[in-house]
């Protein structure tokens, strides 16, 4: 699917069920990631989970729900707008790098 038809998509969303509880829906899914994570840190950090194949799976899964949010919620506010913070913010690690 291009970037066109995920935007549609969104503004679909948007108009069938409003800001709102599309910004409800991406808290749920951040929430979810971050359980995700803690999962993935303690199967492969301090070993539990280890007869569960399912932790990587979902993982992948939440973060692509989050991807998808992120995508949407930057269509509402504006590519350019994000971009340039997010270039400002690269400069600045690179930064604590060096």
């Amino acid at each position: 699917m291009n970037k066109q038809e995920r935007l549609a998509i969104y503004d679909a969303c948007e108009k069938k069920w409003g800001k709102i509880a599309q910004y409800d829906q991406c808290i749920e899914e951040m929430a979810e990631l971050t359980v995700a994570i803690n999962k993935l840190k303690r199967k492969t950090c301090y070993g539990e989970y280890t007869n569960n194949p399912k932790i990587e799976e979902n993982f992948i899964e939440e973060i692509a729900d989050v991807s998808l949010c992120i995508e949407q919620l930057t269509h509402w506010v504006g590519e350019e707008k994000v971009r340039k913070v997010l270039e400002e913010k690269l400069t600045k690690l690179s930064q604590y790098l060096q």
